[in-house]
């Protein structure tokens, strides 16, 4: 079943896209598969907050949880 592609996961494509970089190298960059990256574009797994964080590092990015 393929799910559709949210707001989130578009912007981390656009954001590993403007770096440059491929799914591999950013894959590579952080720590994680190839395949798991491409799972996380797709929308296919919920990753950890650990492991976004640590995508969005190697694109220039940081996490930050902020109360409103």
């Amino acid at each position: 079943m393929k799910k559709r592609k949210d707001e989130w996961t578009k912007m981390l494509t656009e954001m590993r896209q403007e770096t440059g970089l491929s799914q591999k190298q950013a894959a590579k960059l952080a720590g994680l598969s190839e395949n798991y990256v491409a799972h996380i574009e797709l929308n296919r797994v919920n990753p950890t907050v650990r492991k976004l964080d640590k995508v969005l590092k190697v694109y220039g990015y940081e996490l930050e949880i902020v109360k409103r």
